[in-house]
């Protein structure tokens, strides 16, 4: 079996459920708090070694209590790996609020994802061989998101980028990745439209495929100058947050399981649908055995 490659950041996560987002100024009581590991690196990596594929993390965390829970939760997980690199900043902090209709809003901290040294993120990915499968996100380095896809690239691998967030100019990197995953928003800062045509133009200037996803509205596959559209099934949604990083890393083990891209993306779309009906980000994501029907009723 294929092996899936994590490289990014990870956070101690803080979400509060309000009534509604705040308006500029204003100060607002929550209605419950839940801190737990998080950061897109680490909740990809969770949903992907939940599909039973076999998951290696890389992520930097710095010296202190917060990163003490985020080896805790990683050190739970069978199938995953976790290659912490130190750093001497703190861990990286996530705030996130979710309304009663369940959007939410985030803001992260990233001095320890932008002090990620280039030859630590490459050292982690020493036995990365051909066939195996890299994520990475935009919390890290343009310098290092290039290095590591040109590893990838240069050893046989898959390379995937998951554009958020958008924190430098990603335009010129989608054509060292094999599959570009956007979501509406990221889709139309990078390619002027949405939709399948956004789908379209973000395969043309990867290596071939694109995944764009749409929330309740499910995904869209861009491959082979074909798309096509994956829905959603309906469900109660009441926290949105890290639903995206559910189906990101489902796909990637999926895809690592042998399921074909589209099949994969199935699961995927699944995993994140069932991710909104629960609060919290990975303390969401489908469990292992969960992810387990899913395969076998989707892939």
């Amino acid at each position: 079996m294929r092996r899936v490659f994590v490289l990014g950041n990870a956070t101690l996560d803080c979400v509060q459920t309000v009534a509604r987002l705040p308006q500029p100024g204003e100060t607002l009581l929550c209605d419950s708090l839940q801190r737990c590991a998080g950061g897109k690196g680490l909740n990809q990596a969770i949903a992907s070694a939940r599909t039973g594929a076999p998951t290696l993390l890389a992520a930097p965390i710095g010296a202190d209590p917060d990163a003490a829970l985020l080896r805790t939760t990683v050190g739970a997980e069978a199938g995953l790996e976790a290659r912490w690199i130190e750093s001497a900043q703190p861990t990286d902090y996530s705030a996130i609020w979710v309304s009663a209709d369940a959007e939410n809003v985030i803001v992260s901290s990233a001095a320890a994802a932008h002090g990620l040294a280039l030859d630590d993120a490459l050292a982690a990915l020493e036995d990365f061989a051909a066939g195996d499968i890299l994520v990475m996100q935009g919390n890290l380095s343009e310098a290092l998101t290039v290095a590591a896809a040109r590893r990838a690239g240069e050893r046989g691998g898959f390379a995937i980028l998951n554009t958020a967030p958008i924190a430098w100019d990603m335009g010129p990197v989608l054509g060292l990745f094999d599959c570009v995953i956007a979501n509406a928003g990221e889709t139309r800062a990078l390619a002027g439209r949405t939709g399948p045509e956004g789908a379209a133009d973000l395969a043309r200037r990867a290596r071939g495929m694109a995944v764009v996803t749409l929330g309740p509205q499910g995904a869209i596959l861009a491959r082979d100058g074909e798309t096509i559209a994956v829905a959603a099934p309906k469900v109660a949604a009441v926290d949105s947050a890290g639903a995206g990083d559910a189906l990101v890393g489902a796909w990637a083990g999926g895809v690592a399981c042998g399921l074909s891209v589209e099949a994969a993306l199935r699961v995927a779309v699944a995993a994140a649908s069932l991710a909104v009906t629960r609060r919290g980000t990975a303390p969401s994501f489908p469990s292992r055995a969960e992810m387990a029907a899913l395969l076998q009723a989707l892939g």
